[in-house]
This record gives C-alpha cells, structure tokens and sequence, in this order.
C-alpha cells in the first residue's frame, strides 16, 4: 500500500504541478495587491468633497465647515462654466453644485430646494457601479440637514423632511446630460461585462483543448505519423485550430445563453412589481443619454471590436499549438496552459472590477499582454480612446503572425519529437 501511494504522489505531486501551484500562488498575491490598491484609491478618492459653490453665502460656507469637522477634504470653486469643463480643469470625479438663492430658499422662504450632483463617467466596470451612488451631492446634502436641524431645533416644518433633492447630471467624452451615471452603466455594462465572459471562456477552452489533443497524439504516436503524410503541415495545424475553435464556440454559446436564461429569470420574477410604462421610459431617456454623451458604439467599431477578438482567439490557439507541442505527454498539458490562463486571467478579472487604462505604469505591462487590448476594446470606444483601440490592433496583428511563423517553423522541423527523445534519455 505504501509502495503504491508512494508512486502515485510522485506522479501527481510532480516539478510541473508544484510549478503550477507557484504561479497560481503568485498571480492570487498580484491580484490581491492590484485590487486592494485600486479600492484603497477609490476611498481614498471617496474622503474628498467638490463643491461648485454658485451661492456663495455664509451658510454655503458652514456647510463646507460641517464636512470638514467630519473628516472630509472639501475643494470648493465658483465657476458658471459647463460642468464638463470644471470638472476636466479640477481633475474631479463628482461634484455637487450648491445653485444660486439656496441659502434664501432654505433660511428665509424654507422651502425645499435641489442641487445638481454630477459624476464624471469612465469606465463601464463593476467598480464604477459600486461607487456610483456615494458621490459629493451625497455629503453635502447630509451636512445640510445637519444645519438645518441645528437652525430648526424646535421647529416643525414640513419641508425639513427633505430639504434638499439631488438633481443627477453625468459627465462623458467632453459632454454632460441630465442622467444618472449609475443607469447609464448599468445599461452598458451587461455587454461590455459579457463579451469579455464569453472571450475568456473561449481562450481557455481553445487553449486546453489544443494543448491536450497534441500531447495525447504526441503519446500515442499519432502525431509523427500524421506530420509525415503528403498534406502540408500548415493544414494540418489550420485543421486542428479550426476543430477546436468550433468546440470552444459550442461550449461558449452554451455558457452564454445559460447567462442570458438567468438574467431573463430574475427579471420575470421581479416583473409584477415593475410598472412596463415607466421602465420604457426610462429605457428610452437612458439610450437618449448615451447618444448625447457619445458613449455608443458605430457600426465600423463592432467591426473592429469582432476583428480584435478574432485576433486573440487567433494567437490563443497558435500558442496553444506550439505549448501542445512541447508537452512531453497528455499529463503536462494542465501545466503548459499556465501561461495562456496568467495572460487571460490577469486582464480579464482586472477589466471587470476596474479601468485598465487608468492603473498608471501598471496599464504598460498590461499592454503588453495581447489578450489585454480585446477585453478593454469597448471601453476604448465608448470613452474615444481612438489611439489605444488602433494601437492595440496593430500591436496583435503583429504579434499574431510572429508566433504563427513560430509555430510553423516548429511544426515543419523535427523538434518536437527529438525534443521528446532527450527528455526521455534525460530520465533514464
């Protein structure tokens, strides 16, 4: 019994299972230090206040008191300006804008009255989501009801219930419109949160299937048999990228619509409690927003967003061939795909949860990972980053044909099986 288990750890518990489990190690670590970097900022960012003062009044000014008493950093500025260009000059994210005559509808008519909150819109993650209702406007309407409830101590007013409403404007591309963020991002998120779903699952399962299928033609012998056929080996390795693409997409669909099929679930469960004709409407005001603040997609950038993600899949499966045909057998074949997995994983996790294209000299690194330029495409185009969306395209294309060319060149040599040889004479 111990003779058998002994021989069976060793076969497990092997240089490329450990190797594995180090790498998985260290990517969970980055991830860990990545995210926890990025949420720190994002609170960080949150202890701040920006206040548009258009009052400019001693109770204006005790309202900026009251935040700083708790702890908060307020910036404050009067500008009649648009808000899209305050907002680009200060470098903010948010502001609440205090209007003209609110200390003299507060103080003197006491009546109630709105500020505008305006939030600049990024990215479509689902970081933004999560910070999307915790905004100045919020801030400062708590530090108003303080101070009027200080002023009214023993007064009962009506309009003390909610003295002031917070009127939502967004900010994007240069633009700002009466919106709230949070609504505009939900109603992109869902494909811009979806096609990188679909793109990762595509990668990962081309990649294991192409790597598996070599190495268990590479053991079973098949593999030198087929190479030394009269059809060309670029055929051959167009055959074997092109079945397990179709595999991928089979397994993809199916992942895909079982998404879909839950999401139309939760939304026919909550059906009865919707009203139909102000849910169109908002709908309708929401698609109005995001053509005014320029955030869809024209029809030439889906085709180019299709090209960028036929261009990864593409590279995908030209690396898988050559890792498949290193693998000394089908039990390295859950290891040769590491490397495919750490450039698929990194970006894509990072994409959802935050905006590549602001994680400073991080992004660089990122960039020059290929997989990375399809999961931030959408985001390039809805917020105009023309020259990082073109870039990036570029920069696969080029990387696709020099590992293609890799490939080939491995594939018409004799490599793959003398390399095999000198392993197993190494062992021995």
């Amino acid at each position: 019994m111990s003779h058998l288990l002994k021989k069976e750890l060793s076969e497990l518990l092997n240089k490329q299972m450990l190797l594995g489990l180090l790498v998985s190690f260290i990517l969970i670590v980055m991830l860990g230090f990545v995210m926890t970097s990025t949420v720190s900022g994002t609170l960080e960012e949150s202890g701040e206040v920006h206040i548009i003062d258009l009052d400019q009044t001693d109770f204006t000014n005790q309202i900026v008191s009251k935040l700083e008493e708790k702890g908060y950093t307020v910036k404050s500025v009067s500008d009649t300006r648009p808000y899209e260009v305050i907002l680009s000059e200060q470098n903010w994210n948010d502001a609440a804008v205090l209007p003209e005559g609110l200390t003299d509808l507060l103080l003197n008519q006491q009546e109630a009255c709105q500020i505008d909150s305006v939030t600049v819109l990024k990215t479509t993650s689902t970081m933004s989501i999560a910070f999307a209702e915790s905004s100045s406007a919020d801030y400062v309407t708590s530090a108003i009801n303080l101070l009027l409830s200080e002023i009214y101590l023993t007064e009962d007013m009506a309009f003390l219930e909610k003295p002031v409403t917070a009127t939502p404007y967004t900010v994007a591309n240069g633009k700002s419109v009466q919106a709230n963020s949070a609504a505009l991002v939900g109603s992109l998120a869902m494909f811009d949160q979806l096609m990188p779903l679909v793109l990762f699952l595509l990668i990962v399962l081309t990649s294991q299937t192409i790597i598996t299928a070599v190495a268990a033609e590479k053991t079973d012998k098949t593999l030198e048999t087929l190479l030394s056929s009269p059809v060309p080996r670029s055929v051959i390795i167009g055959a074997k990228m092109l079945a397990a693409l179709i595999t991928a997409l089979i397994y993809a669909a199916v992942y895909g619509a079982g998404f879909l099929v839950s999401l139309l679930a939760n939304v026919d469960r909550t059906a009865e409690n919707v009203d139909i004709a102000e849910a169109f409407t908002s709908m309708m005001n929401t698609q109005d927003a995001v053509r005014t603040l320029g955030l869809q997609i024209p029809f030439l950038g889906w085709v180019g967003v299709i090209l960028q993600l036929l261009l990864t899949i593409g590279i995908a499966l030209t690396a898988s061939m050559i890792l498949g045909g290193l693998v000394e057998d089908a039990k390295g074949s859950q290891t040769a795909s590491l490397p495919i997995l750490v450039c698929t994983m990194f970006p894509y996790i990072l994409s959802m949860v935050s905006d590549i294209r602001g994680m400073g000299s991080l992004k660089y690194l990122l960039y020059c990972i290929p997989f990375t330029h399809t999961f931030i495409a959408t985001g390039c185009l809805r917020f105009h980053d023309t020259g990082l969306f073109f870039g990036g395209m570029i920069y696969q294309i080029i990387f696709l044909a020099g590992i293609a060319f890799a490939a080939l060149k491995l594939y018409q040599s004799d490599i793959l099986f003398t390399h095999q040889f000198a392993n197993k004479r190494t062992k021995n």
